[in-house]
């Protein structure tokens, strides 16, 4: 944010200096005017000319296209801060999107957990019975153990996003922070993978970005040319001739206005070969331009055919979930019953698993591949 800050504050500054070339110029002289050489070291005789003087452009090419510039700059830093912000933001949804992601990971780690506990005491007491053999119940016990395992290994990655996503934020953790549960995904706008426009594009901040340095080379261009362009200035003067530097009577001076056209010389090899460099710079500008909007326009198709996947992704994930705990739900209640065996139960059980998790990473994917579709349409999340 400081950073953002201080883009945002080069670009006013570039704005001043382009709005300072239109204000007046005044300005103080002193010089002898003595006629001859030896007079000038004869410090009885010596005497002072005076000048205070103030310029204003009327017609200046050069100032012109300085303000101009400062304009086009300011836009540009303006744009960068943008930028900024926009990939900021995006860092800390990814970073809350996969801190929830972690946090339905250890609930689904719980829950497996908690089931493995469930089918030991059930095969526990079947031992007692005699109607469970000591491998089933090794079995078992190995398996509420795999299920600890997975548990300590979800909370190991939880605290670690914990951390991740405290420090986006710029704070010292004092203690854990949680999100919300990640919603359901909601269903894509409808838009086409074949038509996007240029305003689309120009929405998205690095494109927008490239495109006002591409316009700023081709200010550069013009400007080159209106540099050799004559410029028109008014003056005012007033002049005072005496033996002091600085006149000791401010009503004797002789004051004289003036309206001033000149026409810059330059060598005309160096003009030609300074605007050859700036057409090239421009063309080359427009040619980068060109190719980052075919580039973007691909990225652009790619996110929206994620988003509609990343949905689809979802939605068969939720289905899967509903028959897996459906499954087993019949599953458990047939080995309550004797009819299924152990190894059954959980295969189910790992299949259940399986299901859960892949619902957890769906729903964070579709809402990752949103916030990545938001940053290059250059919306926000509330938007």
């Amino acid at each position: 944010m400081d950073e953002a800050g201080v883009e945002r504050a080069l670009g006013i500054q570039y704005l001043l200096e382009g709005v300072e070339g239109f204000l007046p110029t005044p300005s103080v002289s002193s010089s002898t005017g003595d006629s001859t050489f030896q007079d000038l070291w004869d410090m009885d005789t010596r005497m002072w000319e005076t000048r205070f003087s103030i310029s204003q452009p009327v017609v200046n090419a050069t100032t012109i296209f300085g303000l101009l510039g400062g304009i086009q700059q300011n836009g540009i830093q303006r744009a960068q801060s943008r930028q900024t912000v926009a990939k900021l933001v995006l860092d800390v949804q990814n970073a809350y999107y996969n801190l929830a992601k972690s946090q339905a990971l250890v609930a689904s780690a719980e829950g497996q957990y908690k089931r493995a506990e469930e089918n030991l005491k059930l095969i526990d007491r079947r031992f007692e019975l005699d109607d469970a053999n000591r491998i089933e119940k090794l079995r078992a016990e190995a398996t509420l153990l795999t299920a600890e395992r997975e548990l300590i290994s979800a909370s190991a990655s939880l605290e670690t996003n914990q951390r991740i996503l405290s420090d986006l934020l710029g704070f010292e953790q004092r203690r854990p922070l949680w999100t919300d549960t990640l919603p359901d995904a909601a269903e894509p706008s409808s838009l086409s993978t074949t038509v996007i426009s240029r305003g689309m594009l120009e929405q998205n901040p690095d494109f927008d970005l490239l495109l006002r340095q591409v316009k700023a080379t081709d200010l550069t261009y013009w400007g080159v040319w209106a540099s050799i362009l004559p410029s028109i200035n008014l003056s005012a003067s007033r002049n005072y001739t005496q033996e002091q530097v600085l006149p000791s009577q401010w009503d004797e001076g002789r004051t004289s206005y003036g309206l001033s056209i000149s026409f810059p010389i330059a060598d005309l090899t160096g003009k030609a070969l300074s605007i050859n460099k700036a057409r090239l710079e421009r063309k080359k500008s427009r040619i980068s331009l060109a190719r980052q909007e075919l580039t973007f326009h691909e990225n652009l198709a790619a996110l929206i055919a994620a988003q509609e996947a990343s949905y689809k992704g979802w939605e068969v994930a939720v289905k899967n979930v509903e028959l897996s705990n459906e499954v087993y739900r019949l599953t458990r209640r047939s080995f309550e019953l004797g009819a299924t065996s152990l190894s059954d139960l959980l295969e189910i059980e790992a299949e259940l698993v399986q299901a859960e998790r892949a619902l957890v990473e769906a729903t964070a994917a579709y809402w990752s591949s949103r916030a990545e579709l938001n940053y290059f349409l250059g919306i926000s999340l509330e938007d």
